[in-house]
């Protein structure tokens, strides 16, 4: 009897060490996880209007600029923040990422003209 007994401690001394080895601790993936859905990206200023896809100065944009994403659009006039008001978020995202690329677009052009 006093085997049987001895067996099984040493068998769930080794089971219970084996267990506590294999599964790291809950709490150091819990903050692993949350750093790095805390990490914000920067709010990009688009100054081509997503709707008209001119180009706005800060002197003559219409309205209040509007984040979406990270991106935070500026509007040419007055008719165009309706316009977006109405636009589902992805349609939103989608227009601005392209008046953001155009943004690029103009930016290369007029430094590559100072050159």
């Amino acid at each position: 009897m006093n085997r049987t007994l001895l067996a099984l401690c040493a068998a769930l001394t080794v089971i219970g060490g084996s267990t506590a080895i294999a599964s790291p601790a809950k709490h150091h993936v819990v903050k692993h996880v949350a750093s790095k859905a805390t990490k914000a990206q920067k709010i990009i200023d688009v100054w081509t209007c997503p709707i008209n896809m001119d180009h706005v100065t800060a002197k003559d944009q219409a309205g209040k600029p509007q984040v979406i994403g990270h991106f935070r659009v500026h509007f040419c006039c007055g008719s165009c923040p309706p316009v977006w008001a109405k636009l589902s978020p992805k349609q939103k995202l989608a227009k601005a990422e392209a008046a953001y690329k155009m943004d690029l677009k103009s930016k290369k052009a007029a430094s590559s003209k100072k050159k």
